[in-house]
């Protein structure tokens, strides 16, 4: 005569797990557990367990089902209460703040203007070393002509 299945259940805190098994040995092994949660006293045999039902009705198959968990624990967790605004605080942030954000604009503007300022001369150099570039191209040319002149003589 075939054993009647137990109801058993255990949880890790995030979820609840039932299985009806005929002995806590074939429950520990439809958990896939090397551990004995019984002996740790984390399993227990539970024929009232609102899986139970469920349990039954399919003998081995482990019926999970999600606990409180975290986020119940975080909603229970005391609100924080609002702090209190000092007005002439607040004005001064708001005043340090403007403040911040003027100086920043100004040290942008500063620096667009260093940039621009930067790039001209670089044009102006540029423009410099092309003249300087072609006169002595202009004045090597001569030379080199005057010499080739002096030397077919």
């Amino acid at each position: 005569m075939a054993r009647a299945p137990k109801v058993f259940t255990w949880s890790d805190g995030f979820h609840r797990y039932t299985v009806a098994a005929t002995s806590r040995a074939k429950a520990l092994a439809a958990w896939e557990t090397d551990r004995d949660l019984f002996k740790e006293g984390v399993a227990q045999e539970a024929p009232d367990a609102p899986d139970a039902k469920a349990a039954l009705a399919v003998p081995g198959a482990v019926i999970r089902r999600a606990e409180a968990g975290l986020k119940s624990a975080v909603d229970k967790l005391p609100k924080p209460k609002p702090r209190k605004v000092d007005d002439a605080a607040e004005a001064k942030r708001k005043q340090a703040l403007a403040e911040a954000e003027a100086a920043l604009e100004a040290a942008e503007t500063e620096q667009r203007d260093a940039e621009a300022d930067l790039e001209r001369r670089r044009r102006k150099l540029d423009a410099e070393a092309a003249a300087l570039s072609d006169s002595w191209t202009t004045r090597r040319a001569a030379l080199a002509r005057t010499i080739q002149r002096l030397r077919s003589r």
